[in-house]
């Protein structure tokens, strides 16, 4: 298996290349100001800087206060008399309570307790405690610069990824229950893990919309952007809308067993239709056809199969008059 597979590697060459231009930059500029050993100014883009494509400047100001927390705490600790295990045992304590408040996404956030450990390893004295709050102050600076203005984020990339694996899940998803309407063969009901795993990473995509939009209003490069990234959070937000109706499609097609060749065929072009729509194509031909396959007189069962697919038919047909409209303007 290659563990390269499924991974931006461009992307963490490009991050590795900032760190070490951020690092390089900072450690110089502390020189030049009479550091002798200014690692803290170093230390800080190689735990700020992130590869999120949705953060501002791809700089992680909770990390940046963590270590300018643990700094603080270090000094604190290293003019104490108490023995190194007790300051240990503090630096750990109070650090990661601090973390608590400064936390990283979903995680703690350990880089003050890991900067305070730091800080009672590397200095000894009220001078050097002061010069490691400046060098991690230079650090920080050079961080979001460079982060800011070399290779900076690019949402619109990210969110067009995204939409082209939503757009062919969904085609594959439609494919396997129009497949299952002309056969009867029950293939969806295996399916159906995978259709819902689909449907929550669209609904988890849109949820990262306004993250993509904040960090395009913040890159001074990307601002340009701004027009293409608002259409593609349009197509996102529909394909999470469409894989909500595919969920319900493919649920009763597993629960009722149904062949029917009209909804085979209606769900094939509802399928062609999603596919244009979210590839900036005109879904108008294969809308039209779907609506007479849906016309079909239908009993039992199938009625059902055939109002949750009406309302795809709806759901799309809206979008496309609203982004025909949108152009219109």
């Amino acid at each position: 298996m290659n563990p390269l597979a499924g991974r931006d590697v461009g992307q963490e060459l490009r991050l590795a290349a900032k760190m070490t231009v951020a690092g390089t930059i900072a450690w110089w500029i502390c020189i030049e100001l009479g550091a002798t050993n200014p690692i803290f100014a170093v230390l800080v883009p190689l735990v700020a800087m992130t590869g999120d494509p949705f953060s501002a400047v791809s700089v992680s100001i909770d990390r940046i206060l963590g270590i300018f927390a643990g700094v603080g705490i270090g000094i604190v600790l290293v003019h104490t008399d108490l023995a190194s295990t007790v300051d240990v045992a503090i630096a750990l304590a109070v650090g990661t309570a601090g973390g608590i408040i400064l936390r990283v996404g979903q995680r703690v956030n350990v880089q003050a307790a890991i900067s305070a450990l730091f800080m009672i390893a590397v200095a000894g004295s009220s001078h050097a405690g002061i010069a490691r709050v400046w060098e991690t102050a230079i650090g920080s600076a050079v961080a979001i610069v460079v982060a800011a203005l070399l290779w900076p984020p690019d949402p619109l990339r990210e969110l067009r990824r995204r939409l082209e694996r939503l757009r062919q899940e969904l085609a594959g998803d439609l494919a396997a229950v129009a497949d299952d309407l002309a056969t009867g063969s029950g293939a969806v009901a295996e399916h159906m893990d995978d259709v819902r795993a689909h449907s929550l990473e669209a609904i988890r995509d849109v949820f990262e919309l306004e993250p993509a939009r904040r960090a395009l209003r913040l890159s001074p490069l990307r601002r340009t952007d701004i027009a293409d990234v608002l259409q593609t959070e349009r197509e996102i937000t529909l394909a999470a809308r469409l894989f909500r109706h595919a969920r319900a499609i493919a649920r009763d097609v597993a629960d009722m067993r149904i062949v029917s060749g009209a909804l085979a065929g209606a769900t094939r072009d509802l399928a062609d239709a999603a596919d244009r729509a979210l590839s900036a194509r005109d879904p108008s031909d294969p809308l039209a056809r779907a609506a007479v396959e849906l016309e079909a007189p239908l009993e039992g069962a199938a009625l059902v199969v055939a109002a949750q697919l009406r309302q795809l038919l709806a759901d799309l047909r809206s979008a496309t008059s609203l982004t025909e409209a949108e152009r219109d303007q």
